[in-house]
């Protein structure tokens, strides 16, 4: 049950920050900021959280 809780949060963040595939600053911000607590939460694990922070960086650097 756990999983499927966080691949559901998983992918309501990934269309909620990068339906675009690109990020804007303030948006990057928000993006971290919700998953931080996605993962505070114990939504989503430690390395759930690796990865979108690493897909946030990565629709952050297309902007640039």
């Amino acid at each position: 049950m756990e999983c499927k809780k966080g691949t559901s949060a998983m992918l309501e963040w990934r269309s909620r920050f990068l339906s675009e595939g690109i990020l804007e600053e303030a948006q990057y911000d928000q993006a971290l900021r919700n998953a931080e607590a996605l993962e505070q939460a114990g939504t989503i694990t430690v390395q759930e959280w690796v990865e979108l922070v690493r897909a946030a960086n990565n629709a952050l650097l297309h902007v640039r």
